[in-house]
């Protein structure tokens, strides 16, 4: 019978070869280098072996190599990795220590109707909130349930009149703002949970655009008519997005209806104007056209951003009289209460657009 012993195979990961001999890192041992032969299915590997003590030992890296699997040493963990390489450990986000200044990675409001500005609807509220449009697909691709990418440098502004027992009016207007574009992408203003001093500036704010996982079954409802109008013109589009939306919507004073109802129930779903008008905020931004909407006391319409310039167009009205004079009206007979609102709101989306 073969002496088992001196055919047992180990696993070396490592020697100095001298020679004959290998001197095992670290020790004194002596190992006499010599081979092995081993069989993968049915063929024949001969190996570098290193005998110590009687023992057969080969390289691990060797063995490995036969089955395709990867393996790393790394010195300044004194770890071995088979397989996929060690992951890189990401980054640790810096703690943001505060300083009362702005950041945006460039100044956005210099290509912006500087008319727009004023003590309220600011630069540096603007440059914050434009670099989250200008950035919303890096950002929305890992943000957590709370609308936060950890792994983005977001701009921000500070309102330095908010107090804790009051609201800046920078503030409450920026809220106000990004609602008018909030649909299938949502707006929400926070802070980073690495911010160490917000005691010092309760003003201090980033937007924070995400897609916001309660909208996922009109998401689902949509994808096919989203997929269906991408072809056309943006003016092709708007018309076909008026239709589909009064095509499930019936006006009904006093009932409001949301955006999953809108477009999973079964037609016709009863609603308001403002329904109708955040319905074609929704999808006009699932198919990348600027769109916000306008609410006075009693009405809610929209206006949309096509062939470079912005037009007035009621969904609700369009309802009614299915015509391009009514989707596209030449004049409209309400009045917008807030147009500096309007005017910040469409500059954000389009800069530049509001001179014509």
């Amino acid at each position: 019978m073969r002496n088992i012993k001196s055919f047992i195979i180990g696993l070396l990961c490592g020697a100095f070869i001298f020679g004959g001999t290998a001197v095992l890192a670290n020790s004194d041992v002596l190992a006499k280098i010599t081979s092995q032969i081993f069989f993968w299915n049915n063929e024949a590997i001969e190996l570098e072996a290193y005998n110590i003590n009687g023992y057969n030992y080969v390289r691990l890296r060797d063995v490995a190599k036969i089955f395709g699997v990867n393996v790393e040493y790394y010195e300044d963990t004194n770890s071995v990795y088979l397989g996929e390489d060690k992951k890189e450990e990401a980054p640790k986000p810096e703690n943001k220590v505060l300083d009362g200044n702005a950041y945006a990675k460039e100044d956005y409001s210099q290509s912006a109707n500087q008319a727009i500005f004023n003590e309220i609807y600011t630069k540096d509220a603007y440059n914050a909130i434009r670099q989250s449009i200008v950035d919303i697909t890096e950002i929305t691709k890992n943000t957590d349930d709370y609308g936060y990418n950890a792994d983005y440098k977001y701009a921000h502004y500070i309102d330095k009149d908010f107090t804790f027992n009051s609201p800046g009016k920078t503030d409450e207007a920026m809220k106000s703002v990004v609602s008018t574009f909030s649909g299938y992408y949502s707006f929400t203003f926070g802070f980073e949970p690495t911010t160490k001093n917000l005691h010092d500036y309760p003003g201090y704010r980033i937007c924070m655009p995400q897609v916001h996982k309660f909208f996922e079954p009109a998401n689902k409802a949509t994808d096919s008519f989203i997929a269906e109008i991408s072809g056309l013109s943006d003016k092709a589009k708007v018309k076909r997005i008026a239709d589909y939306i009064c095509d499930r919507v019936a006006y009904k004073d006093e009932n409001v209806a949301g955006i999953n109802r809108v477009f999973t129930e079964t037609p016709p779903v009863d609603a308001i104007c403002g329904t109708y008008a955040n319905a074609f905020v929704y999808l006009c931004q699932r198919v990348g056209i600027p769109c916000i909407s306008v609410v006075d006391d009693i009405h809610a319409w929209n206006e949309v951003y096509v062939d470079g310039k912005w037009y007035t167009t009621d969904i609700s009205y369009y309802d009614v009289a299915r015509t391009d004079s009514a989707l596209f009206p030449a004049k409209y007979s309400r009045t917008d209460p807030n147009t500096a609102k309007t005017k910040f709101a469409k500059e954000l989306l389009v800069p530049m657009s509001t001179t014509k």
